[in-house]
């Protein structure tokens, strides 16, 4: 796989290149028989060049590596990981080198930015061997979600794990896909709906509210209409003195037209969103009985 960042030391050589040249800081050398520009001073970024330029025709990135390289949303804790995963279809190719996982896997491939990459439906797959339930959904929702370029279905991603039958982590793939949902939009507000719908009735999801003129006003994270009452997560870009005068006067519109919104921030999910749950309930419960009445 080709890279615009290095080459191996034979390429080096070849491209006119002295011996010298290439043991001095102008490159890095974060994996043996490859040179990466010193530029990429980032040690994960500059390995996963480095794994680039050796792998073989018929190696692919698999794993947190894919799922980084597709953009999906992963922990903090693989945000930077030190080690690349590096699958090829046969065990006779795989890669072993310091810092690298290798694999034998038979995965679907796409191209990336020119690197192979086995597809976004088997990275959800194999993720289930390395991330928790709540984080895998997170995972699949955002495969799933609209606002991707080209979105993935449920039955894409099932197609996926009946492909894999009887692979290690299955049981867990198919307990987080029986909670993907389309509409949640950031893996924070998957955190939200999960805690949700341990305690109430499903939600909606994305809902539009429109004022008696037909403008429309709002559209909720998560909501029962029928109660009028809907949970909003408001991220880091809520920060922003601008972006909170435009909510101030939205959450004062949707109030206007009956509605009860709850605001959450990551600070409420720190204690696993036991108190925000309590929050969430009581007022579905009075909503419920008022509705009742």
């Amino acid at each position: 796989m080709q890279s615009s960042y290095g080459f191996t030391i034979r390429e080096g050589l070849d491209r006119g290149y002295t011996a010298a040249e290439l043991r001095s800081m102008a490159f890095s050398r974060p994996a043996r028989g490859a040179r990466i520009t010193a530029a990429v001073g980032d040690e994960a970024r500059a390995l996963l060049e480095a794994v680039r330029v050796l792998a073989q025709d018929d190696h692919f990135f698999s794993h947190t590596t894919a799922a980084r390289i597709h953009g999906m949303p992963l922990p903090l804790r693989y945000e930077k990981e030190a080690r690349v995963h590096l699958a090829s279809p046969t065990g006779g190719s795989r890669m072993r080198r310091p810092g690298v996982v290798g694999h034998r896997l038979k995965s679907e491939v796409e191209e990336v930015d020119g690197m192979r990459v086995e597809a976004r439906a088997d990275t959800f797959v194999h993720l289930s061997t390395m991330l928790s339930l709540e984080e895998l959904v997170a995972v699949g929702d955002w495969l799933v979600s609209t606002k991707r370029r080209a979105p993935l279905t449920v039955e894409d991603l099932r197609d996926a794990l009946r492909r894999y039958e009887g692979a290690r982590g299955l049981h867990l793939a198919r307990r987080a896909l029986a909670l993907v949902c389309v509409g949640s939009e950031s893996p924070r507000e998957t955190l939200l709906r999960l805690l949700i719908i341990g305690a109430l009735p499903e939600p909606m999801l994305q809902h539009e509210v429109f004022d008696a003129t037909g403008a429309f006003v709002a559209r909720l994270d998560v909501s029962w209409p029928r109660l009028k009452l809907g949970v909003e997560y408001d991220g880091e870009h809520h920060s922003d003195p601008a972006q909170q005068e435009r909510d101030r006067i939205r959450l004062e519109k949707l109030r206007a037209l009956g509605w009860h919104i709850i605001v959450v921030t990551k600070d409420d999910l720190v204690d696993g969103g036991k108190v925000l749950l309590r929050q969430i309930v009581a007022a579905y419960e009075r909503y419920s009985s008022w509705n009742a009445a």
